[in-house]
């Protein structure tokens, strides 16, 4: 199968963050990942998060994934509701629990500060032990759900 090649994957939809580091698929290169213009404006949204995340750390963040078509959203088994649908969301590697929890901290902390709402930020799990943090922020209608998920 031939990989999708994205013409504009090294727009800057932040300071530090791309396009092609937001929609890349490591496990489906072969499937259709092109984000409209209202999932660009989403994931420019989040990235503002991610800079004052990368910022407050003091070292690069790693992205797992971003936004996620249907096709490729279906293909890894995410659910139908899914934040990385719309760009929304972005989960993000963690070398281990306790940078996991200092980057939820920090997105806590940032929150309560600015007085910004957020969607979700989930502390996630799969059955082989790896972990990750989900983080999405929406325009509207954020829950501020906060949670730890076992797969």
């Amino acid at each position: 199968m031939n990989e999708i090649v994205q013409l504009n994957s090294k727009m800057k939809l932040s300071e530090h963050f791309t396009l092609g580091e937001l929609t890349k698929s490591g496990s489906h290169p072969e499937v259709y990942n092109i984000p409209s213009h209202e999932v660009i404006a989403n994931l420019k949204r989040v990235c503002g998060w991610l800079e004052v995340l990368r910022e407050r750390y003091g070292a690069p963040i790693i992205i797992n994934s971003g936004y996620r078509s249907l096709q490729l959203n279906k293909k890894i088994g995410g659910v139908p509701t899914s934040n990385h649908l719309t760009g929304c969301a972005a989960d993000i590697r963690v070398s281990g629990m306790e940078q996991l929890i200092r980057y939820a901290a920090i997105l806590l902390d940032y929150a309560d500060e600015s007085n910004q709402e957020f969607d979700e930020l989930l502390i996630e799990r799969n059955r082989y032990g790896a972990i990750w943090l989900h983080f999405a922020v929406r325009a509207i209608k954020n829950r501020k759900k906060v949670m730890f998920i076992q797969a």
